[in-house]
C-alpha cells in the first residue's frame, strides 16, 4: 500500500526504503488475502419469490462469524504502520517540482482510496459469506437495509484509512461508518427479539393441518411427474420436518374435502401409510370447504400450537376471494382455536404453455325426451390451452357404444369454444349414459369427455280436465287440446304406409315401412275427465302435467292436492274460460299463507269480436313459446283472440314472470314457481270459443313444448353437482299391489374412482327412492339393486348393468389461471396466510424456524469479482509508475501551501549570504587582535 508522509515531510529519508507499490511496500509481500469459504450446499434450484409473497430480509445461520468483520481493519493498519516519516531534506530546484506537486498528491490519495476500499469489502465479503445469511421473508424492516449498510461501513471505513492524515474527514467518515454498522447489526438481530410477532413461532409441540390439492389440474404433467405426486412428496417432508411430539391430520381437497386422518396424529407409519394410498379426486377445489375441515382437524388436537399447510398448484378456482362473508366465517372458525394457526400455502409449478381441449358441455334441446322422436345434442369444446388446436374429431357414445362421431374441420383458438352437433333418437326408455368424447391427445385427458345421464321416457301421462265436455266432436274446452297432444290416429301411420313404395311391386310389403310403424309411439299420453268427475281421479302423481281447461272451480280436496302436486314438482296450465269464477281463482284457491296459486289475477272478460286482439311473438320469453317468437318460422302473429281474461300479475314478485303478451301490452301467458313445480295461466281459452289459435300450426308445437316444460322438474335429474345428495325414484315395473320391506335397505354405489359405497333405500306408493350423498368425486356413479329389487324396480335396459348417475365437473378447473396478487392480498384481510414455492421455506415454516433463501453463494461471487478488480487496479498502477520519467517523490502537506512553499525557499537563498558576512566579521575581530 502506498504511504503518506506526515505533514511538514520534504523528501524520502536518508536510506529509507521507497514508499509504496501498487500491491504493498517493495520487498515485502502484501497482506494475505483469506479465501472464501465453501459454504453448505445449498437448494438445487432457487427460485425468486414472487412479489406477492411478502417483503425480504436478511438473517444470518452463523451469526458469531459477523465478528470476523474486524478483519476489515487488517488492511488499514497494514496500511497505517507501512507510513514512513521522511526525512527533511533541503535541496536545490524546487520550483521545478512546484506546478505538479498538487496533481501527484490527488492522485495518489485517489488511487489508495480504491485500492483500500477494494481489499476491504474483499474481506467483509469472505466473513458475510461465511455468517451464511438468509434472506427472510416479511419482516419489518426491508432486506435492502441490512447487506448494503454494512458494505456501506467498509466502504467509509476503507476511505477514512486513506485520508487518516485529515482529521476531520478521518472522524466524519468513521462516524458514518459506526452508524451504519450499528444499523444493520440492529436490523440482523430484529428477528431474534420480536420471533413470536413475525412468523408466529412457537415453542414446544404443534398440531399440522395437511392440505392436499386433489383436483383435476393436479394430474397435469409438470417436468415428467404430475403436480399431485410432487404434493405428496412434499407431504412427506412436512412430515420430516415435524418433530416427534407433533401431530399431524391429512385432509383431501377436491369439490367436497374428505379427511383422509380427521384427528391430528403422531403415529409417523399410519401418516406414511395414509399418504400412500392417496389419489386425486378430480372436478375443481373448494379452498374454503378445505380449510374450513382443517380447521376442525385442528380443534380435535391436543397441542396448543397450530398450523395448516396447503399444498396446491395455486389456480385461483375455488378460492372465491369475493365472498368476504365465507372468508370472515373462517377467520372467526380458526379463532376459537388456542392459538390463531398460521396457513401457509405452498404453490407447485404450472407450465406456461400447454395443450389442451375440453368437453365443457353436453346439452340436450328438450329437457323431456322421449322414444318418440330425435332429440338434438350439443357438444361444446372449449381450448383451454395456451395454443389453437384442431380436434381430431368428437366421438358420441351411447350407453357405450359409438353412435356417431364429426370431424373438427377448423381450429379452435385459445378460450375459445366449438359446438358439435348430434342428433339421436332412443329406442328405450330409462337411465341412458351420454358421453362424448375429444379426439385429440393433449396435456390433461381427464377433462377430453363428459358425460351426462338422459332419462328417456316411454310415455308421459297428462291430465286434462274438460270444464265444459260436450258429445259433439271437438265441442268440449279440452277438445282441441286432446287433439293437439296426439295430433293423428293410432292407426294413421298403418294407412300412411299401405301405398308402394318407389321401386318395389305394389304386392310387396315395405319392411323399413312396417317397422317404423311398430316403432312410431305417442310419448303423451293425455286423459280427458270431466270437471266435475275429478274427484274419482285418485293420487295425481302418476302425470307429468295437468291442464285445468275452462274449469269454473274445483273442490276444496280436489284444489289442495293439486296444490301439493305442484309443489312437490308437478305442473299445471290454465286455461280460462268464459266460465271460469275469478272468486275460486283470485280468493279461494290460496296456500296455508295465503298466496295465491294462480300467478295473476282475473279481474275483468273482454270480448272483441269486431276486432280481434293478436298476439305479439316478438314478446314470447317463456321457454314454452320459444318455438313461436321468431315470426319467419311461426304463424303465431296470425292469431285473432276474440275473448280473453285481463290479468294482474304482480311482476315485483320474484316467483311470477309474464312470459308472453298480446298486442295491446297485455299479458298472455304468466308462470308462478309454486315450490318445486310450475303453474301457467294463458288469458285466453284452448278452443274455438277464444281464439282461432287451435286452427294454426303453432298450436301442437305450443302444447307440447308448454307439457315438457311443466313435466321437466318431474323427471329423474341424475346429474348433480359434487357433493349434492341424489334422490333416485324408481317406479314398479310389475303390475299388481307393491311388496314393502324395502325400507331400511341399502344398495351399491360404485364411485368413478371405483370404491364402494352404499345408499339408503325407502319404499312407497309403488316407488323406491335410493338416496345416496356421497358425490365428492366428479364423474360417473353406478347404482346396483339388490337382484330382487333390481326385477321389480330397475328401468328398461338397466338390468344387470346398474342405474348411472353423474356428478359434474366445473370446466373453469381446466384453465391454469392462477392466484394473483390481488387475490392473495384479499384472502389474506381476513386470515394469516403466507405463499412460498420454495420446499425449504415450508419446511422451515412448519418446524418453527425462519424460511429464507442463502445469499452466501452470491458474496463468493462477490468477493471473487472484487478481488478480480484489486488485482487488476493493482496492475494498472504498477505499470503507470514504471512509465513515469522519474520516481515518485511526495512532499509534505505544506508543499499544497504555495505561499509557504515560497517562504521557505526565500529562507534557503538568504541563508549563504548570512553566512559570508558573520565569516568576515569574525576575520576582522581576528586580525586586530
Amino acid at each position: 500500500m502506498s504511504d503518506l508522509p506526515s505533514r511538514g515531510q520534504w523528501g524520502p529519508r536518508e536510506g529509507a526504503r521507497p514508499l509504496c507499490s501498487p500491491i504493498g511496500p517493495i520487498g515485502r509481500k502484501g497482506p494475505k488475502r483469506p479465501k472464501g469459504p465453501k459454504g453448505p450446499k445449498g437448494p438445487k434450484k432457487a427460485r425468486r419469490a414472487a412479489p406477492s409473497e411478502g417483503r425480504d430480509d436478511v438473517d444470518f445461520n452463523n451469526k458469531l462469524m459477523l465478528f470476523g468483520l474486524l478483519a476489515v481493519l487488517v488492511p488499514i493498519l497494514i496500511h497505517l504502520l507501512n507510513r514512513s516519516r521522511a526525512k527533511i531534506l533541503d535541496w536545490g530546484a524546487m520550483r521545478f517540482l512546484l506546478a505538479s506537486l498538487t496533481s501527484q498528491n490527488r492522485r495518489i490519495l485517489i488511487e489508495e482510496i480504491i485500492l483500500l476500499t477494494l481489499r476491504c469489502l474483499l474481506v467483509a465479503l469472505v466473513v458475510l459469506a461465511m455468517a451464511q445469511p438468509l434472506l427472510v421473508r416479511r419482516w419489518s424492516v426491508a432486506w435492502a437495509i441490512v447487506l448494503p449498510v454494512l458494505l456501506g461501513a467498509v466502504v467509509c471505513l476503507a476511505v477514512a484509512g486513506a485520508m487518516w492524515v485529515n482529521r476531520r474527514a478521518r472522524w466524519a467518515l468513521l462516524g458514518v461508518a459506526c452508524f451504519l454498522a450499528a444499523v444493520g447489526g440492529l436490523a440482523s438481530v430484529w428477528r431474534e427479539l420480536f420471533p413470536d410477532d413475525l412468523w408466529g413461532l412457537r415453542r414446544g409441540e404443534r398440531d399440522v393441518a395437511i392440505v392436499l390439492d386433489a383436483s383435476m389440474s393436479m394430474t397435469l404433467l409438470v417436468e415428467d411427474e404430475t403436480n399431485f405426486e410432487r404434493a405428496v412428496e412434499v407431504a412427506r417432508q412436512v412430515v420430516g420436518a415435524c418433530g416427534s411430539g407433533d401431530a399431524v391430520s391429512l385432509i383431501l381437497a377436491g369439490p367436497v374435502p374428505r379427511p383422509v386422518l380427521a384427528t391430528p396424529t403422531a403415529d409417523r407409519a399410519r401418516i406414511a401409510a395414509a399418504l400412500e394410498k392417496l389419489e386425486p379426486i378430480g372436478g375443481a377445489m373448494s379452498v374454503l370447504e378445505a380449510l374450513n375441515v382443517a380447521a376442525a382437524s385442528l380443534a380435535e388436537g391436543r397441542n396448543a400450537a397450530k398450523k395448516i399447510v396447503l399444498i396446491t398448484d395455486g389456480q385461483n378456482v375455488g378460492w372465491d376471494v369475493r365472498s368476504e362473508a365465507r372468508w370472515r366465517f373462517l377467520a372467526e372458525g380458526l379463532k376459537g382455536l388456542p392459538i390463531r394457526p398460521k396457513i401457509i400455502c405452498h404453490k407447485l409449478p404450472l407450465p406456461r404453455a400447454y395443450r389442451n381441449l375440453a368437453v365443457a358441455d353436453v346439452a340436450f334441446s328438450r329437457r323431456v325426451v322421449g322414444t318418440d322422436r330425435p332429440v338434438k345434442i350439443h357438444v361444446k369444446v372449449m381450448n383451454t390451452g395456451t395454443v389453437p388446436l384442431r380436434p381430431t374429431g368428437v366421438e358420441l357414445v351411447v350407453d357405450g357404444a359409438s353412435v356417431a362421431t364429426e370431424r373438427g374441420v377448423t381450429d379452435i383458438p385459445p378460450r375459445a369454444a366449438e359446438t358439435f352437433r348430434f342428433e339421436h333418437r332412443f329406442k328405450h326408455a330409462g337411465p341412458r349414459l351420454v358421453s362424448a368424447q375429444v379426439l385429440l391427445p393433449d396435456d390433461l385427458p381427464a377433462d377430453n369427455a363428459g358425460s351426462r345421464v338422459l332419462n328417456v321416457i316411454g310415455k308421459l301421462s297428462v291430465l286434462v280436465v274438460d270444464g265444459v265436455p260436450s258429445d259433439r266432436p271437438l265441442g268440449g274446452a279440452a277438445a282441441f287440446v286432446e287433439l293437439a297432444l296426439t295430433p293423428r290416429s293410432n292407426d294413421a301411420p298403418s294407412r300412411g304406409l299401405q301405398g308402394p313404395r318407389e321401386g318395389k311391386p305394389d304386392a310387396e310389403p315395405d319392411a323399413e315401412a312396417i317397422k317404423d310403424a311398430d316403432d312410431l309411439r305417442y310419448l303423451v299420453e293425455p286423459k280427458v275427465v270431466p270437471a266435475p268427475g275429478i274427484a274419482s281421479v285418485g293420487s295425481l302423481h302418476e302425470y307429468g302435467a295437468v291442464i285445468l281447461a275452462n274449469v269454473p272451480e274445483l273442490p276444496p280436496a280436489v284444489a289442495k292436492d293439486l296444490m301439493s302436486f305442484v309443489q312437490a314438482g308437478g305442473g299445471v296450465l290454465i286455461a280460462p274460460g268464459a266460465r271460469a269464477k275469478p272468486s275460486f281463482y283470485n280468493d279461494v284457491w290460496t296456500t296455508p299463507g295465503g298466496q295465491m296459486v294462480v300467478p295473476a289475477r282475473l279481474t275483468a272478460r273482454r270480448e272483441v269480436e269486431e276486432t280481434p286482439v293478436r298476439l305479439d311473438p316478438k314478446s314470447f320469453s317463456h321457454p314454452a313459446l320459444q318455438l313461436l317468437s321468431d315470426p319467419k318460422q311461426s304463424d303465431a302473429g296470425l292469431a285473432l283472440v276474440k275473448s280473453y281474461w285481463k290479468l294482474e300479475a304482480d311482476e315485483r314478485d320474484s316467483e311470477v314472470r309474464v312470459g308472453g303478451r298480446l298486442s295491446t301490452d297485455e299479458p298472455f301467458l304468466v308462470e308462478r314457481k309454486l315450490g318445486k313445480g310450475y303453474v301457467l295461466l294463458t288469458a285466453t281459452s284452448l278452443d274455438h270459443a277464444g281464439s282461432n289459435l287451435p286452427a294454426l300450426k303453432s298450436f301442437v308445437p305450443m302444447l307440447h313444448e308448454t307439457v315438457y316444460y311443466l313435466a321437466a322438474p318431474m323427471m329423474l335429474d341424475a346429474n348433480v353437482t359434487p357433493g349434492a345428495e341424489v334422490a333416485l325414484e324408481l317406479h314398479s315395473r310389475a303390475a299388481g299391489p307393491t311388496p314393502g320391506g324395502e325400507g331400511g335397505r341399502v344398495a351399491e354405489v360404485i364411485t368413478p374412482s371405483q370404491r364402494r359405497a352404499t345408499a339408503k333405500l325407502s319404499s312407497g306408493n309403488g316407488t323406491l327412492r335410493a338416496r345416496f350423498a356421497d358425490t365428492q368425486e366428479p364423474g360417473l356413479y353406478t347404482l346396483v339393486l339388490p337382484p330382487d329389487l333390481a326385477s321389480r324396480y330397475a328401468p328398461e335396459g338397466a338390468e344387470g348393468k346398474g342405474i348411472p348417475f353423474v356428478a359434474l365437473s366445473r370446466v373453469e378447473e381446466s384453465f391454469l389461471d392462477t392466484l394473483t396478487k390481488a387475490d392473495v392480498a384479499a384472502a389474506g384481510q381476513h386470515v394469516d396466510l403466507f405463499v412460498t414455492d420454495r420446499t425449504d421455506e415450508l419446511t422451515a415454516a412448519v418446524a418453527g424456524g425462519v424460511p429464507g433463501q442463502e445469499l452466501w453463494k452470491y458474496l463468493i461471487l462477490g468477493a471473487v469479482f472484487v478481488l478480480l478488480a484489486e488485482v487488476a487496479v493493482t496492475r494498472w498502477i504498477a505499470i503507470q509508475r514504471r512509465l513515469g520519467a522519474a520516481p515518485t517523490v511526495v512532499f509534505g502537506l505544506e508543499a499544497v501551501d504555495v505561499q509557504t512553499f515560497r517562504e521557505r525557499a526565500a529562507q534557503l537563498l538568504a541563508l549563504p549570504s548570512a553566512t559570508v558576512e558573520s565569516e568576515a566579521a569574525a576575520s576582522k575581530r581576528g586580525g586586530g587582535g
